[in-house]
């Protein structure tokens, strides 16, 4: 059994170690070791990244029991080495981990909710409640979790005794064999769990909720804390920055002018498909039996469809629609579906064609020359 350090030390950032085995496998190479600082996938955490003397360790996991580091080279079994795992990363993981319980505790106390699912990711964090909530909830919950955060509460982790255990009353996403390791957050949270966390909520730093979706009659939360937090704080605050200027206002106002924005383009885009349709009518006004193909600006496909229908059911046959540039055309074709039918198998027989339909319609694009299209028909 290999001896957890991170269990004792959440904190170790380097060790010495014997290595008890070393075996090549898809990943590279599998190493076990007599004791560790590397915290293993588990709980819904990534495992640790680091180094073992020069060698780069890319994973940790654990499988029936055995912790195993994942590594780009071999090492020699039963050497004396030196791991080094990469802190910032860890402590990253550590501030959001330990927000997660904090959350997760809040809700169950103030709306009953149960967390049941968790993920900690490279950037991302995100819990699954069995219920949902309104974002009122979610702001009332985050203004709490801070608010633990400011008071610098102790964070203790530690195997208690059966009859402790017995009387405690803590959380658990499952059921759990052997030994319980709980993670007490003083007047905040007792949670099962196995991987490492801060010592006290202070150096969470900020906890803050961020998107939101429905998932199995509950919701998921997307989360982040402290180091995390902060990039995406810069992110966004480099983001908005940027709109606010292309936009000449404020920051504060900037979704406000963005929403006039948007109504503009709204009624905007109105008009140019009354006049696209307005177009679309005289084209096939003045078109006569001789026109088999049209080509109009700055068509989508239903404009096309539309298009190409009207002019079929005026002059019969087979009637194209056709609206882009160069030698690249999004199309809409109409005729009887019998016939339909053979004249498609040609044009993409002879022509570079993806698309299709029924019902006496076909739609597309093709990849040719205005010329050599009009020239197919």
């Amino acid at each position: 059994m290999t001896e957890k350090l991170y269990e004792k030390d959440a904190y170790i950032k380097e060790f010495t170690a014997r290595v008890l085995d070393c075996k090549p496998c898809e990943r590279g190479f599998a190493v076990t070791l007599d004791k560790t600082a590397f915290f293993p996938e588990g709980g819904g955490q990534a495992g640790d990244k680091g180094i073992i003397d020069d060698i780069n360790v890319f994973d940790t996991r654990i499988e029936n029991g055995v912790i195993y580091h994942y590594t780009d080279k071999p090492l020699n079994v039963g050497a004396t080495i030196t791991g080094k795992i990469d802190f910032d990363r860890r402590f990253g993981f550590m501030q959001n981990h330990t927000g997660e319980h904090i959350v997760s505790g809040i809700a169950h106390k103030l709306y009953g909710v149960n967390n049941v699912g968790f993920h900690l990711g490279e950037d991302i964090v995100t819990l699954d409640f069995d219920r949902e909530l309104t974002r009122e909830q979610l702001d009332e919950i985050e203004r709490l979790a801070n608010s633990k955060v400011w008071q610098n509460l102790p964070v203790t982790a530690y195997y208690p005794i059966d009859e402790e255990l017995n009387n405690t009353d803590y959380r658990s996403k499952k059921e759990i064999d052997g030994a319980v390791r709980l993670v007490e957050i003083k007047d905040t949270d007792i949670c099962a769990c196995c991987a490492p966390h801060v010592k006290s909520t202070g150096e969470i730093g900020l906890i803050k909720l961020l998107d939101t979706e429905r998932m199995r009659g509950g919701i998921r939360i997307a989360l982040k804390c402290g180091a995390f937090a902060l990039d995406d704080y810069q992110l966004k605050y480099k983001n908005i920055s940027q709109i606010s200027a292309l936009l000449s206002a404020k920051q504060e106002n900037a979704a406000e002018v963005v929403k006039k924005l948007d109504e503009k383009y709204t009624l905007e885009k109105q008009k140019t498909n009354e006049l696209k349709k307005k177009i679309a009518e005289l084209t096939i006004a003045v078109a006569d039996e001789n026109t088999r193909c049209l080509f109009i600006d700055d068509c989508d496909v239903k404009d096309l469809q539309l298009i190409a229908d009207k002019l079929h059911k005026k002059h019969g046959g087979i009637r194209g629609a056709f609206s882009g540039s160069g030698e690249s055309f999004a199309f809409a074709i109409c005729g009887e579906d019998n016939e339909l039918q053979q004249f498609f198998k040609k044009f993409k027989s002879e022509l570079t064609v993806r698309g299709g339909g029924r019902g006496g319609m076909m739609q597309g694009t093709v990849i040719a020359t205005k010329e050599n299209i009009k020239l197919f028909f």
